[in-house]
């Protein structure tokens, strides 16, 4: 059988922590979030010190990166979930050529002003931990998705988008069934 990891990336503010914990419960596989290990590492050097908004993304993914040779070493399967760049996604494809991995991935997306409105509105209501920006301004931040985080124009070999305008228009049992196949195929 061939080592395989499930990616969830994508915009931010889509579901992709939810999906992924939900997943994760469902296949009886690790998950690793990138925002948890952001807010542990966070935790650890404190908001004084700055290092977190400094190096704090940077660290977290390479962290990622290692989990996911480590999976790919033993031949186990894991779930990574993050809003991953577009060159973090090349780092994870060359580990995957080098160990001969499947990868299943599932790309979240959806309307970039829900999105933002989204984002906006969890920020401002203090859900979200002291490492995570506010979005700052509705262009900026739609730009920046678009350019770094949407996935656009990645070769994966298996790539699923999911929209999530709308919570309540995604088959997320359909998911979980396609996540299932894969893990166990």
């Amino acid at each position: 059988m061939k080592n395989k990891i499930i990616i969830i990336g994508g915009y931010p503010a889509t579901g992709k922590s939810t999906f992924s914990h939900k997943l994760s419960q469902e296949l009886n596989i690790p998950c690793f979030n990138k925002d948890t290990i952001k807010e542990t590492l966070g935790d650890g050097f404190g908001s004084e010190s700055g290092e977190v908004f400094k190096k704090g993304s940077y660290t977290t993914f390479l962290l990622i990166l290692h989990i996911t040779e480590c999976f790919l070493q033993a031949e186990q399967i894991c779930i990574l979930e993050s809003n991953f760049a577009l060159n973090e996604i090349e780092k994870i494809k060359i580990l995957l050529k080098k160990y001969s991995s499947e990868c299943l991935t599932f790309r979240f997306i959806g309307d970039l002003d829900v999105i933002f409105d989204r984002y906006s509105k969890r920020h401002s209501a203090g859900e979200r931990h002291w490492v995570h920006k506010s979005a700052g301004d509705r262009e900026r931040f739609k730009k920046v998705m678009r350019d770094v985080y949407g996935l656009e124009g990645v070769q994966i070999e298996q790539l699923i988008t999911v929209d999530t305008t709308s919570f309540h228009d995604v088959n997320y049992e359909n998911l979980i069934n396609i996540a299932k196949i894969f893990s166990n195929g």
